[in-house]
């Protein structure tokens, strides 16, 4: 081999090496939200929209609200009528009944929507064309112990399906974040003791999680872009 053809080999291996890195932080922000959505959705008609009460799998009534209020602001510039959450559990419980009511929590809890024999019924008694099944996959806040190295940190992950009254699935987003806390030293200077049990433990003043509305709104932020929008359908050629 050549003196020149061993240089051009070297410095296409030099280059390939020092794209890696650039490659792989490429696709680590590829993984995060994954959104579905028909070809035409105008074409579906819908314009009433009806947001069910959001479910999670440890029924934590404080995350479920969280989500519906902070969800439910996010849905009000789409161009429907929407029906909140609250109120679509009054309906239902006042025509359904408390036993139907769990049968379609549990529907959402275990397919994350709605299947074409429950949609039906639902839409018809919300009186609306669609709902919106919200269901939370984690909620959850890691904390660092007193004489521990190490982040803080808050994870939320969310998933979201809009079905039609004929059951068919229309829009669905599925998403992730973590937010950190400040990075807690154990050996920091200790601003004070707390006593737990018979146990006292220094107290450093450094931060913890994030709270989980702050975590949940980065989801939103990033979900709002692609919410479906209220349009008119195209003309029929």
């Amino acid at each position: 081999m050549s003196r020149r053809i061993r240089r051009a080999v070297l410095a296409a291996l030099v280059l390939a090496l020092s794209a890696a890195p650039a490659l792989a932080a490429k696709d680590k922000t590829k993984q995060g939200d994954a959104f579905t959505e028909v070809p035409d959705l105008a074409a579906y008609g819908v314009k009433s929209i009806a947001m069910l009460p959001v479910v999670s799998y440890d029924k934590n009534a404080r995350a479920e609200q969280t989500v519906a209020a902070l969800f439910g602001q996010r849905l009000k510039d789409t161009g429907h009528r929407w029906v909140s959450g609250t109120t679509a559990r009054a309906m239902l419980r006042s025509t359904l009944g408390d036993s139907l009511v769990k049968v379609i929590t549990d529907e959402v809890l275990a397919d994350g929507q709605l299947d074409s024999l429950r949609a039906p019924l639902v839409c018809a008694r919300l009186r609306t064309d669609a709902v919106l099944c919200v269901r939370i996959d984690l909620w959850e806040q890691q904390q660092i112990l007193w004489n521990q190295y190490g982040r803080p940190n808050t994870t939320v992950r969310l998933r979201a399906a809009l079905v039609d009254s004929a059951g068919a699935l229309l829009w669905s987003a599925s998403g992730s974040e973590t937010g950190e806390g400040p990075y807690h030293d154990p050996t920091a200077n200790p601003v004070g003791v707390k006593v737990t049990g018979l146990e006292a433990q220094p107290v450093t003043g450094q931060g913890g999680p994030p709270e989980y509305e702050a975590v949940l709104e980065r989801i939103l932020a990033r979900w709002e872009p692609r919410l479906p929008r209220l349009t008119a359908p195209a003309p029929a050629p």
